[in-house]
């Protein structure tokens, strides 16, 4: 049902939308105004925040934009042709202004989407951990609203980020919201070492979870992980294949050294690669800091081809 919904938001609430604003005659100039304000924030909203790969191709995104065109020339069309009046109705009015009210929440959450794409902590260059392919950040950035990770416990997950494979076609899967953990692009992937550094801890027993089942217990959460060390920064990836950690505690690893293979073990849905770094602040207190891949700092939605 969870994964219905999901689709639903991103393919069928966008047609829904169109199809609402091409069909409902407008009867006044403000509403027709306010409603294209409140359609087209909404639309470009799920253009930053959606996950797209996850729910067929990511290129599907830029058909919101098309849905964006199409409904503001829609509205210059009816505001030249039609022969609009002042809402009279009490009710009419009382309509518009929780279309006003609404329209400006979600504007305010377009807002923190693009805000979330900007840092200003300090961040730490490292290579990129992937491969031979395109890459999608599913989940990034300096906002919660376009990272998930983003909460007040654990505060070294703060700057974390989630990354899946894409295929020919833009998607993350064979299948869309595949359940089986092979028809995932990313799946047993070789992980690669991001900088020099010393391993600190890993795990390597947790049974990978199939589909979206995460029967685990909550000391095995991260699944099967690698932590290490570098440059007084402290790396964790979890969610590893079972057994399929290459690298050994108190080992010490060069960047681009194979550490494991992503898998979907501990609390995870889906095969992903998850991927955070942090440092300890002056209250010895650890704390996540952002990342640079090459030079580039990625959020939600963006692409990392190599």
């Amino acid at each position: 049902m969870e994964k219905i919904v999901f689709a639903f938001i991103h393919l069928g609430l966008p047609l829904l939308l169109l199809t609402d604003f091409l069909l409902r005659k407008p009867k006044s100039t403000i509403g027709l105004i306010t409603r294209t304000i409140l359609y087209t924030a909404i639309l470009f909203f799920l253009y930053l925040w959606g996950q797209w790969p996850l729910v067929g191709s990511y290129y599907f995104r830029y058909l919101l934009l098309l849905l964006i065109i199409c409904i503001v020339g829609s509205a210059i069309v009816r505001f030249r042709s039609a022969n609009l009046d002042k809402p009279k109705s009490i009710f009419k009015k009382i309509s518009i202004g929780i279309t006003i009210a609404i329209s400006l929440l979600v504007i305010m959450m377009v807002y923190n989407a693009l805000r979330g794409q900007f840092y200003t902590d300090q961040a730490i260059e490292l290579t990129f951990p992937l491969k031979g392919g395109t890459y999608y950040v599913s989940s990034a950035g300096s906002h919660k609203i376009i990272n998930n990770h983003i909460r007040d416990i654990p505060t070294a997950q703060h700057y974390a980020m989630d990354i899946n494979k894409l295929g020919a076609y833009g998607g993350a899967s064979k299948k869309i919201l595949s359940a089986r953990n092979t028809d995932h692009h990313i799946f047993a992937d070789t992980v690669y070492c991001p900088c020099d550094g010393i391993i600190l801890d890993t795990k390597t027993t947790v049974k990978d979870n199939e589909g979206s089942s995460m029967n685990v217990s909550a000391e095995d959460g991260t699944g099967n992980y690698v932590e290490l060390k570098c440059d007084g920064a402290y790396i964790f990836i979890p969610h590893f294949k079972q057994h399929g950690i290459f690298v050994s505690k108190d080992s010490y690893v060069k960047q681009g050294a194979p550490l494991g293979l992503v898998g979907i073990s501990g609390f995870s849905q889906e095969p992903h690669l998850h991927f955070q770094a942090a440092a300890y602040d002056k209250d010895s207190v650890m704390v996540g800091i952002p990342i640079k891949f090459n030079g580039n700092i990625l959020s939600r939605n963006d692409l990392y081809s190599n």
